[in-house]
């Protein structure tokens, strides 16, 4: 694609490719450079260690199709995303991976990693990162710096190179330079509400979560390019909403069509596919397996499979308060138990802080956009009154 000619309408499809088609642009990197893609899955991988290993981590996302295999292996009652992957995997669609790992986030992906064993018998490799929930105890950092040093003698031994701390510094360097540059992004966002939409910002930063992290630097560097102009135009008169929720997977379109398309706009989110990914930046002035190891457990963003003394309320009320916003839309994955417990706690908080908030659930077969549609529309309206 040639950058410097681009028109910003060129550069959105090229994100949207690159976020949707990961297995083509994965296999097109490999033919390139003969490297190996390792397939990310779970909350916490620390992904700088694969990066500087010389291999392309690539995070896997559930697909916008029917699951129609999976549903063979997979009770109806697990989330989508699980019953995504391992449908992807019974199809083929993963076959670009030379390994899988998988961080042991809840009890549900220790189950996709099992079905994935035993029935996927073209996944090469499958292996899981074990990291304590409980982030603040010493015996638990110890214990999660021991699993990162695995973590990166596994990398090696796929690999065939050995990992310094030289190549590991400079990967964590590119993935903050990555990070920083989407975090301008949202600065932008907030301050132009409607400069993107929610599906184009989602575009986006999938993107970064599939292709090599210095392409996708140089696509967020034309972007941000392009959007000067843009700026320049009257921002949306809708209501501004922060996004919150699907944890382990993209955010449905059609949620965040429906809520543009009813009178809101999101002026910020805390997705998955959103600045979760890539809000908690690396300190660069600390040893890099130590940069690693601080990211986890002092994360930015609370997480309701781990426990800290943050608390996940008063953390969405800071960033309702942040954005400017006159509201929060929580979406939950149908079958998530963790975060149906996250959001009672962060319900009391909007009570308290008098922040309008509205709960979608959601389920990866199901898309009842006529409802939501309808109570979006009372929500905005609500809000005005």
């Amino acid at each position: 694609m040639d950058l410097k000619n681009c028109t910003l309408e060129e550069l959105l499809q090229e994100f949207k490719f690159r976020a949707r088609e990961p297995a083509e642009a994965a296999n097109a990197w490999k033919a390139k450079t003969g490297g190996k893609v390792i397939g990310v899955a779970g909350l916490d991988v620390p992904e700088p260690i694969i990066h500087a290993a010389g291999m392309l981590p690539v995070v896997l996302l559930d697909r916008d199709e029917a699951v129609t295999l999976g549903n063979a292996h997979v009770e109806m009652h697990q989330c989508g995303y699980i019953r995504s992957i391992v449908d992807q995997a019974l199809k083929g669609q993963l076959e670009f991976c030379d390994e899988i790992l998988f961080h042991d986030c809840c009890h549900i992906i220790r189950m996709l990693g099992d079905a994935m064993h035993t029935f996927c018998d073209k996944i090469k490799k499958i292996k899981f990162v074990y990291f304590p929930p409980m982030l603040e105890y010493k015996t638990s950092q110890s214990y999660t710096l021991d699993e990162m040093y695995d973590m990166r003698k596994r990398m090696e031994d796929i690999a065939g190179v050995k990992i310094t701390d030289e190549a590991l510094a400079e990967s964590i360097k590119i993935f903050n330079t990555q990070k920083k540059l989407l975090i301008e992004l949202y600065d932008i966002r907030r301050s132009h509400p409607g400069i993107l939409t929610g599906v184009q910002v989602s575009d986006i930063v999938a993107a970064g979560m599939c292709m090599p992290k210095e392409d996708h630097i140089e696509l967020l560097r034309r972007l941000l390019v392009l959007l000067e102009p843009e700026k320049a135009k009257p921002v949306s008169k809708a209501f501004p909403v922060v996004v919150h929720g699907s944890l382990c997977e993209r955010c449905d379109d059609y949620v965040l069509n429906n809520i543009e398309a009813t009178g809101g706009v999101i002026v910020d989110d805390d997705l998955y596919v959103g600045s979760r990914y890539f809000i908690t930046t690396y300190d660069e002035s600390i040893a890099p397996m130590d940069a690693l190891l601080k990211a986890y457990c002092e994360r930015v963003t609370p997480c309701p499979t781990r426990y800290t003394e943050a608390d996940p309320g008063e953390y969405l009320t800071d960033l309702v308060k942040k954005a400017n916003a006159k509201g929060i839309i929580m979406v939950i994955v149908k079958f998530c138990e963790s975060h149906d417990y996250f959001y009672f706690t962060a319900h009391r908080y909007f009570e308290k802080a008098g922040i309008p908030e509205m709960l979608v659930e959601t389920e990866h077969d199901s898309a009842p956009e006529g409802q939501l549609k309808t109570r979006l529309q009372g929500f905005f309206e609500t809000m005005e009154g």
